[in-house]
């Protein structure tokens, strides 16, 4: 597996979500996978501005895997639109690209190793570990435990302006005809904030309703996961990781109109499709254009 190193606590962030999108001087052909490496090198004005404690993050070792969906050519102003995606606080320099980051997984353990320049090879079995761990931005004060009636969840994460919300995902238990011991943490799916998540609030809210929530339940306050069933938890998650990369409001309420309306068969096909590692970033693409077009 191909991996890319890069600084602390530029990989932390990118593995809580919260950087999207990578600055490179340079491109690659390459998609799909990518390993997270973190260097030697920690930033300590950075690690200040979002509140991590750089003695406590790791170094010299691999943290965990991306999915690499895009590179584009940025100019100022796309640079300065997209900001918020790749937190950089420096001036607009020539020749810069954005590296489109999806699908942050954790290791379980950071691995040691030492990184290289460019993109490098890794083993597969150390990228990949035995699974990937919750992100360190998780509240420690959420309530959370295995249900496996309920093997998903909604939480809200706390962001600098505003806030986002997540699903996460236990792993699903083949409606029950397949025995495993109840895992230790929920996997971070996908996350959505800011216009995206405007645009599908009432979506959002339906699927509160249907777990039995309130819709006064959802706050910026709140810590306590909210527990979804299934398919609900199933459907939000295939909307959350379709919608997320767009920007036309048309699109998204097409694909969200598109989704509720999607045969449950075809929904668990999709959901499948879009979150499977190999085919995840062709899968949510060609959803997209199925439902709301080019």
């Amino acid at each position: 597996m191909k991996a890319l190193s890069i600084r602390q606590p530029w990989a932390e962030l990118i593995l809580q979500g919260r950087k999207t999108i990578e600055l490179r001087t340079w491109q690659t052909s390459h998609r799909g996978l990518l390993a997270i490496h973190a260097s030697q090198t920690v930033s300590d004005e950075p690690c200040d501005a979002y509140n991590l404690d750089p003695a406590g993050l790791p170094r010299g070792a691999l943290v965990g895997t991306v999915i690499l969906a895009d590179i584009i050519s940025l100019d100022e102003h796309s640079w300065e639109a997209l900001r918020g995606g790749h937190l950089s606080s420096g001036a607009f320099t020539e020749p810069i690209f954005g590296w489109r980051l999806e699908n942050p997984q954790r290791l379980p353990q950071p691995i040691p190793m030492v990184g290289r320049m460019s993109l490098f090879h890794v083993p597969d079995e150390a990228a990949l570990g035995e699974g990937p761990a919750i992100g360190s931005d998780v509240d420690s004060r959420a309530e959370s435990g295995y249900n496996p009636d309920k093997p998903f969840e909604l939480r809200v994460m706390q962001r600098d302006h505003g806030y986002g919300l997540a699903i996460y995902q236990w792993p699903l238990t083949g409606n029950g005809k397949e025995s495993r011991p109840a895992p230790q943490r929920p996997q971070r799916l996908v996350e959505l904030a800011g216009d995206p998540l405007r645009a599908v609030a009432d979506h959002v809210l339906d699927a509160l309703r249907r777990a039995g929530y309130k819709t006064t339940d959802l706050s910026r306050e709140r810590r306590k996961p909210f527990l979804l069933d299934e398919e609900t938890g199933l459907r939000l998650g295939l909307l959350f990781l379709v919608v997320r990369l767009l920007t036309k409001m048309n699109r998204i309420e097409a694909i969200s109109g598109g989704l509720r309306t999607m045969p449950s068969e075809e929904a668990y096909y999709w959901f499948s499709k879009c979150t499977a590692r190999v085919t995840a970033v062709n899968a949510q693409r060609a959803l997209r254009i199925l439902l709301a077009g080019e």
